[in-house]
C-alpha cells in the first residue's frame, strides 16, 4: 500500500516511496518505523478507545480541507509552511512542485535531463544533495540562498558550491547567448543595463561605420583583398599593400568592431556564475542585516528571483536594433 499522500503524525514530514513505514493495528495510522518506535506506541493512542478510525479521519480531513488549511506540507523535505509561502521556509523547495515532485516519485524514469545527462547535479533536488542548513558561503546558508536564487536553484547551489569548495564555476551559456539580458532577468540591473548598452553601441557603431563613405569603401576594399589573397597567386603582395598605413588603421578599427559583440558575449559566459554567486551572498547578507524569520523569507522571495519581463525587453530591444543596422547598407 502506498502511503505517500500522507505524512507521519509524529514528524510531520510526508511519506515518500521507499519508507520503512509501521501501521498500528487498531486504528491503521501509518508512521515512520522510527518515529514509531521513539513514540513508544501509535499516535494516536489516546483515541483508540473512542473508536479513532485513521482512515475516516484522513476522508473527513480531505473533504473540508478547502479554505481552512493554512500549511502547506512541502514535498521536499515534509517541514510545514505557511499556505501563502512560495517557497519552502526550511529547504527553499518551490511549493508550487507538489505535483512534479508527486508524479517524478512515482515515474522515476522522468527524472531524466533532455538532450541527454543530468548536468552533474540531483535535477530534481531543490538543494542539489546539499543541507539547507550548511552555509553556501560566509554567513548564507544554503537554504537562504535557494530562497534568493528562486528558479533554477539545483544548477545554481551545484555551481556555488563547487565555486566556494574548489574556485572553479561552469560556463554559463545562457550568459553567452543573452549577455546584458542574462544579468537583468537575474536583477543585476546596473551591470545588465551596462552590458546591454554596450552591445547595442557596438553594433550601432559598426553600422554607421560601414554606410559612411570612407570606411565603406575601405571594407570593400578589404573583402576584395581577402578574396583575391591566395598562397598560389603572385599578386599576393601587390594585393596585400593596399591595407597599408590608413587604411590598415581602419581595418583594424572595423574588426574590432564587429569582433567585439563576441569578446562581450564570451567573457559573460565565462564569469556570470561567479559574478551572480557574489551577488546573491551579497543582497542575501544585507537582507539578513535587516530583517529576520519570516519576513527576511519574504524579503528574500521579493528582492531575489528573476524578472522575466525586463530579461525579454533588453534581448528583443537588441535583436531590432541588429536587425535595423543589418538593413542600413541597403538603404
Amino acid at each position: 500500500m502506498e502511503f505517500t499522500q500522507y505524512s507521519c503524525p509524529v514528524c510531520g514530514k510526508r511519506f515518500v516511496n521507499g519508507d520503512d513505514v509501521v501501521v498500528c493495528p487498531e486504528c491503521g495510522a501509518p508512521h515512520h518505523r522510527e518515529c514509531y518506535e521513539e513514540n513508544g506506541d501509535c499516535f494516536y493512542r489516546d483515541r483508540h478507545a473512542e473508536g479513532f478510525s485513521f482512515e475516516n479521519e484522513s476522508a473527513n480531513s480531505e473533504n473540508t480541507e478547502g479554505e481552512n488549511v493554512q500549511t502547506v506540507t512541502c514535498p521536499g523535505c515534509g517541514a510545514e509552511n505557511e499556505k501563502t509561502d512560495f517557497y519552502c521556509g526550511n529547504c527553499g523547495y518551490p511549493l508550487d512542485a507538489r505535483d512534479r515532485q508527486q508524479n517524478t516519485q512515482q515515474n522515476p524514469n522522468q527524472n531524466q535531463m533532455p538532450f541527454g545527462g543530468n548536468g552533474g547535479f540531483p535535477m530534481f533536488d531543490p538543494l542539489a544533495g546539499l543541507n539547507g542548513e550548511d552555509e553556501i558561503a560566509d554567513g548564507v546558508k544554503v537554504s537562504e540562498a535557494a530562497k534568493f536564487i528562486g528558479k533554477n536553484t539545483p544548477y545554481y547551489l551545484f555551481v556555488f558550491n563547487r565555486l566556494k569548495t574548489t574556485g572553479s564555476g561552469k560556463f554559463n551559456l545562457s550568459a553567452f547567448i543573452f549577455s546584458g539580458a542574462f544579468f537583468l532577468y537575474r536583477k543585476m540591473y546596473a551591470l545588465g543595463i551596462i552590458l546591454t548598452l554596450l552591445m547595442i553601441g557596438l553594433t550601432v557603431g559598426s553600422a554607421y561605420l560601414l554606410v559612411t563613405p570612407p570606411w565603406s569603401n575601405t571594407y570593400r576594399e578589404i573583402q576584395e583583398v581577402a578574396s583575391s589573397m591566395s598562397i598560389f597567386s603572385s599578386s599576393t603582395a601587390d594585393s596585400a599593400s593596399l591595407l597599408s598605413g590608413d587604411k590598415m588603421l581602419m581595418a583594424f578599427v572595423l574588426s574590432t568592431l564587429m569582433l567585439a559583440p563576441w569578446a562581450v558575449m564570451t567573457v559573460c559566459g565565462f564569469t556570470a556564475n561567479r559574478i551572480y554567486y557574489k551577488h546573491c551572498t551579497k543582497q542575501v547578507k544585507k537582507l539578513k542585516q535587516n530583517t529576520a524569520g519570516s519576513e527576511l523569507n519574504k524579503a528574500l522571495e521579493e528582492n531575489g528571483g528573476v524578472n522575466l519581463a525586463v530579461g525579454i525587453a533588453a534581448f528583443a530591444t537588441l535583436m531590432i536594433i541588429r536587425e535595423l543596422c543589418s538593413l542600413l547598407p541597403m538603404l
